[in-house]
């Protein structure tokens, strides 16, 4: 794809700024299917990205555009096989954000509240992660929450 770094450079960079900001929240793009990859180089990829601890992961299969030098190569993935490396690469993606969130059980954090619906609130954390409550929460302010369990696409906390 003509990208003028490696997986190695990207890992330094990802564990460097780790060093600096240990719960930061770190998420990638992937295309899947790209003209000339095999499944070994898919596996490769999958083993890569597992390694990494993104805290979200967006998997989108490979589309030519047109004029494009890779649209123009021989070698394009077959559709069906397209398909079932998204697939594979999203139950990834569902693995590495749920172990991200789990990282924060019994840990107090900050939520900005955002919504209310049938007496549950619902904001983020400075990491992205959704966080849901039943208590009485504070709409468009900071408040201490204590992260209690995993809860839909992100955690249920109690207000402190």
């Amino acid at each position: 794809m003509n990208r003028h770094y490696s997986t190695a450079d990207f890992s330094r960079l990802v564990r460097g700024v780790r060093e600096r900001i240990p719960d930061v929240a770190i998420s990638t793009d992937v295309i899947v299917g790209f003209p000339g990859e095999t499944e070994e180089m898919f596996e490769d990829t999958l083993a890569f990205i597992d390694g990494m601890g993104f805290s979200r992961i967006h998997v989108f299969p490979y589309s030519p555009r047109a004029g494009t030098p890779a649209a123009a190569r021989e070698d394009q993935v077959p559709e069906q096989e397209k398909r079932e490396r998204v697939h594979r690469m999203q139950e990834l993606a569902g693995k590495s954000a749920l172990a991200y969130r789990e990282r924060f059980l019994g840990r107090r954090m900050q939520v900005l509240f955002e919504t209310e619906e049938a007496g549950i609130s619902d904001g983020l954390t400075g990491g992205y992660i959704r966080v849901y409550t039943d208590g009485a929460a504070r709409l468009g302010e900071l408040q201490d929450v204590m992260i209690e369990r995993i809860h839909r696409d992100g955690v249920w906390g109690m207000l402190v």
